[in-house]
């Protein structure tokens, strides 16, 4: 069955969005709505309008790049996440957005460096440790998923079940072999 999803409900969405801009609920109706092959500009736009009555919030900037990403265009997205790191470097969550665009890009590196100031950012940041190592490991860096681990293990503001994982993937690594995907692709917790 298909999510259909007039003008006037839409309007409603991006009223709600305007004042709780990462409402998952939210962004995922207009994802269902409009995010047909023949809707991608739709989308685009919807996010584009939300932004554009929204300018002064950092947060609908966010959005329109994940609808950019959303529809394929990572690359307008990097440019919307560059944007606006360059005003606040302090957004981790962006760093990690902007890692997540260049990972689908296939631009390995400049992944790693979006992690790594994610990282600088906050070193407790657990996803982007953990998303360092598994990209690493993707690429078969395997000496310098090594080092990530040994590195991401000195920080104490990670919780123990993560600091976990971490001890279970350098001890694959510190053998030479790659840890297994069931290791590498395991759902932690990290609210």
């Amino acid at each position: 069955m298909e999510n259909v999803i007039d003008e006037q409900a839409l309007n409603s969405i991006r009223d709600q969005l305007q004042e709780d801009p990462f409402n998952q609920g939210l962004h995922q109706q207009v994802y269902d709505a409009l995010s047909g092959q023949d809707e991608a500009r739709a989308l685009i736009d919807f996010y584009r309008q939300l932004q554009r009555n929204n300018p002064d919030d950092w947060r609908h900037l966010v959005n329109l790049a994940r609808a950019y990403s959303q529809t394929g265009k990572d690359s307008l997205a990097v440019v919307q996440l560059q944007k606006l790191l360059r005003s606040d470097p302090s957004l981790k969550e962006v760093w990690m957005d902007l890692a997540r665009c260049y990972q689908r890009l296939k631009k390995v590196e400049l992944a790693l460096r979006a992690l790594n100031s994610a990282i600088e950012v906050d070193p407790g940041f657990a996803e982007a440790h953990i998303e360092r190592v598994r990209l690493l490991t993707s690429t078969d860096e395997l000496e310098e998923a090594a080092a990530a681990v040994v590195f991401s293990l000195e920080c104490e503001q990670l919780k123990p079940h993560v600091a976990e994982w971490l001890e279970e993937v350098d001890a694959h690594l510190e053998s030479g072999y790659r840890p297994p995907d069931e290791l590498l692709q395991r759902q932690l917790n990290l609210a």
